[in-house]
């Protein structure tokens, strides 16, 4: 239904009124068509509808027999998907047990109906009428029962009732006006729909007087209905998806904002709706009040929503990009710090899971690697702006050396990158000099890397190129020198070779891994690798009070990104420990979105559980990030007489989170 419900908003005008009268509708070739499902992720599945049927529907069908409201939106969503034959026995489960006598009938007779039982469909339709009076969604299956048997005058008769009944009650004014247009063309289709205006309570009708009019150009009498409607409150959830999207058509977006905006409630409309205010902000390029209805459509955590969501996201921060101008900065009010990263990026936020990784010797030799600088082109200027391509690279290139002399080599690694207090990290421009650096590094280390880079070009023709310096603390000298160029489509590729390199150049690297989950990144996915890292590394700043939660940008970007890795290479065990450490940074820093990852979150450690991840194992942090308390608890109480005190410590320190 959602995917269907799409063409409200994609700048299509609904189709013309016809004469349907059933709650649900159809399509021709449906029989055919696989079933649209999402799961979890917000991903979309197609599934074979013979295959669903039999796995999904019918299962889910007897599983809520007992239970009124499930019951009847299970038989709505399988008359939509054409299951109408499976659905005779459900129907009269819903009679039994259905408090309201209306619906329980209704949809009992439209399941007759659709199954060729047009006299039992009328008895059961009267049935309802008898209990609960002649109500316009009654009377509009009735006049349908007539209809099918070719009594149409009585159908005639029967559906003008329903219209008296109830002007707004979509399927019977629609069929009504339409047989209208039908007898006397449009003119008696717009004398209908005032004919329907003017009965106590309607407000439907005059939403498609308005469309009419704003075909016309008549743009303040459409306006004027509009606010007639909106002021009346009585309108239901999906009132106001047709009119932001019919001003959209035709071009009347600031509109949108002035009427919808106000009234929107998105746990009450159609979330449709929502997505043409967030249209109607981005056509308007009003990035902020965008941002803040996408705040509040994320939180309904609907996972078909999310997709279109992030389209959003996405628009609303290149608007950022472009509207954000670089603040010329005095250096020497600056206070810089050399920040020191131990371990890999992704093993902070994990509240210290020692028990998890492995760990290298106190004794070991040490490497560092510096973040790289920037090459230099002209005069620069010290300014504070937002992190862009070439900043991030820097700093995810000389993490993932860090990363990778951790895991492939017998050497501790330190990645090291200065950072304003109260800012963020600082890129330098030219590379340092290694000469300055010797009497600052700690004793035990025994090399270290410093480095710059540059690009030039857009999109896949950009080029990048990386000069590194390898420089041996024993000697005071530099080892070797290194300087490399390559297009977009093979930096993943550089990288890699720069790492065999670099390792070679240190000591005979390790044939397996510090950790023997441990994949090294394929070339192919190094540039999204690197990406990771360089979003791990913002969420480390930011939980540490480093950088001030006010100067993040793209958050939401910055937590998916790993669970989009985890779900692309299902695999690997280090997107999913990625993610579960972006999340224990958010909690750390008080984030106010973190409620919508929960349900991503709990099926995340379900597939890692069913994998046999290293992620299943943090568990316990999840629980504690989400406010499960009684899985926490019950994990911590009943934990094995083996259980080691590096594990229990590590759940005291979560608990104290």
């Amino acid at each position: 239904m959602f995917k269907r419900l799409l063409s409200a908003i994609s700048g299509k005008n609904a189709s013309e009124p016809t004469p349907a009268t059933n709650t649900h509708t159809t399509e021709p070739s449906q029989d055919e068509q696989p079933i649209v499902a999402y799961d979890a992720y917000g991903r979309e599945m197609q599934i074979p509808r013979s295959e669903w049927r039999e796995k999904v529907f019918l299962p889910s069908l007897e599983q809520k027999r007992d239970n009124a409201d499930e019951l009847y939106q299970a038989i709505v969503d399988g008359l939509n998907d054409g299951f109408a034959a499976d659905l005779v026995q459900a129907a009269e489960r819903l009679l039994e047990i259905d408090p309201l006598p209306e619906r329980s009938h209704t949809i009992h007779g439209i399941v007759l109906m659709d199954n060729g039982q047009l006299t039992a469909a009328e008895n059961t339709l009267q049935a309802g009428i008898a209990k609960a009076g002649a109500t316009g969604t009654l009377l509009t299956n009735l006049a349908k029962v007539f209809s099918s048997r070719g009594e149409e005058a009585r159908a005639d008769e029967t559906l003008w009732q329903a219209v008296q009944a109830d002007p707004n009650q979509e399927n019977g004014l629609m069929w009504w006006a339409s047989i209208q247009q039908e007898r006397g063309g449009d003119e008696a289709w717009l004398a209908a729909l005032k004919t329907a205006a003017a009965l106590p309570g309607s407000w439907r009708a005059q939403l498609w007087l308005a469309r009419h009019y704003l075909q016309q150009q008549n743009i303040a009498a459409a306006r004027a209905l509009y606010a007639e409607v909106l002021a009346g409150g009585r309108y239901d959830s999906g009132a106001l998806m047709m009119i932001s999207g019919d001003l959209g058509n035709n071009g009347q977006i600031p509109l949108i904002v002035e009427l919808v905006a106000p009234v929107y409630d998105e746990h009450r409309h159609d979330p449709m709706a929502g997505l043409n205010l967030l249209r109607a902000w981005q056509a308007l390029g009003n990035a902020q009040e965008g941002e803040k209805l996408l705040a509040r459509m994320y939180a309904l955590d609907y996972a078909p929503l999310k997709p279109h969501l992030d389209e959003f996201a996405r628009a609303f921060q290149e608007m950022n990009l472009h509207d954000a101008t670089s603040t010329p900065a005095d250096a020497a009010e600056l206070k810089v710090n050399t920040l020191a990263i131990t371990q890999p990026i992704w093993q902070y936020g994990l509240c210290k899971a020692d028990w998890l990784f492995a760990h290298k010797t106190e004794d070991a030799p040490s490497v560092g690697f510096f973040a790289l600088s920037k090459m230099q082109s002209g005069r620069e200027r010290t300014e504070s702006q937002r992190e862009d391509d070439i900043g991030r690279m820097t700093r995810a290139i000389s993490l993932y050396f860090a990363e990778a002399a951790h895991y492939w080599s017998d050497f501790a690694s330190r990645f090291y990158v200065q950072v304003v207090e109260g800012g963020g990290p600082v890129l330098m421009g030219g590379e340092i000099d290694g000469h300055v650096l010797f009497d600052i590094v700690p004793p035990t280390m025994k090399f270290f890397v410093t480095g710059e880079m540059g690009c030039t070009g857009e999109g896949e023709q950009r080029e990048w190129q990386l000069s590194l310096s390898l420089w041996d603390c024993t000697t005071r000298a530099k080892k070797a020198s290194i300087t490399e160029r390559c297009v977009e489509a093979d930096l993943g590729a550089l990288v890699l070779s720069l790492e065999q390199r670099l390792l070679t150049q240190i000591a005979a690297p390790r044939q397996q891994p510090l950790d023997a989950f441990y994949l090294r990144p394929s070339a192919e996915a190094m540039a999204i690798y690197l990406g990771g890292l360089a979003q791990a590394f913002t969420l480390t700043l930011v939980a540490n009070n480093t950088t001030p939660r006010e100067a993040m940008w793209g958050e939401r970007a910055m937590l998916d990104w790993p669970l989009q890795m985890a779900l692309q290479w299902p695999q690997v065990a280090v997107p999913k420990l990625m993610y579960l450490s972006g999340l224990g940074k958010a909690f750390d820093y008080h984030s106010d979105i973190l409620a919508e990852y929960r349900q991503r979150s709990l099926e995340m450690l379900r597939d890692a559980q069913g994998s046999n991840s290293p992620a299943a194992s943090l568990a316990p942090l999840v629980w504690k990030i989400f406010g499960m308390d009684d899985e926490f608890n019950a994990h911590r109480q009943n934990l094995p007489a083996d259980t080691t005190p590096a594990y229990r410590d590590w759940l005291q320190r979560v608990a104290e989170k």
